[in-house]
């Protein structure tokens, strides 16, 4: 189950973005991650606070992934992701991913300017795409797409940098559903992310995801098959939402 919460910083989609924010500072989601029947573990999302980075203003926010102590003593999970994006264009400034996973140790710190399409790493400094992004602020930059630009069937694509290297991310969209959750039932729309093979996934196909069809987008489920099974990630509590959670 090696990775198994990177699932839940991959979650992106490149249709027509507008600069109406659906989120706020003190913003806070829990998840459960199960593999089959089992909960193994949980994920969060927060946006802490607004820092003044390079003299821009960016959002400090955060991802966690975590096993589950019972599960510790098979795979330990703990995955710790933050990301600065600018308030103005939500383009990433500073990423920092800190992840251990069952003895595997990963510290990355990547400085991104945009301005010469420029990331620089720890040792070595890479030209990336326009507008690209880290895993986590790809996240958080797709809440902000417009849905009247979105057709079924439709597919986009967004750069992504990641482990040193420039990569494209394929995300087709569905369907609408109303999903059942322990929240209550959402109308979701159900997007399908084409992974880089030979990563995580074993089908770049076998992916989706649900976001809120409201003001917030928020993320609500992640479901996929690896090599080992199937995994998931549900949303369980949140908080701090700028716009109302509208249940059917």
């Amino acid at each position: 189950m090696k990775q198994c919460c990177i699932i839940f910083f991959l979650i992106i989609s490149n249709i027509s973005f507008c600069q109406k924010k659906p989120y706020k500072v003190g913003e806070f989601a829990k998840y459960t991650i199960s593999f089959g029947p089992l909960a193994v573990g949980h994920g969060e999302l927060s946006i802490s606070k607004l820092v003044l980075l390079n003299k821009i203003p960016t959002y400090h926010m955060t991802g966690i992934g975590k096993t589950s102590k019972f599960f510790d003593v098979f795979f330990k999970v703990r995955d710790v992701y933050e990301t600065y994006i600018d308030t103005n264009t939500f383009l990433p400034v500073k990423f920092l991913r800190d992840v251990y996973e069952g003895g595997y140790v990963i510290k990355q710190q990547y400085e991104f300017n945009h301005e010469k399409n420029l990331v620089q790493t720890q040792n070595n400094q890479f030209k990336i795409p326009n507008d690209s992004q880290d895993m986590l602020s790809a996240f958080f930059y797709a809440r902000t797409f417009n849905k009247e630009s979105v057709l079924s069937d439709s597919i986009f694509t967004i750069p992504i940098f990641m482990d040193d290297e420039n990569y494209f991310l394929e995300v087709k969209y569905l369907y609408d559903e109303v999903l059942e959750t322990s929240l209550g039932d959402i109308k979701c729309m159900v997007f399908q992310p084409k992974m880089q093979e030979g990563r995580v996934f074993e089908d770049g196909e076998d992916m989706k995801i649900w976001i809120s069809d409201d003001e917030n987008k928020m993320l609500y489920k992640v479901e996929t098959k690896i090599w080992a099974g199937k995994i998931k990630a549900e949303l369980t509590e949140y908080k701090n939402n700028l716009y109302p959670i509208i249940k059917i």
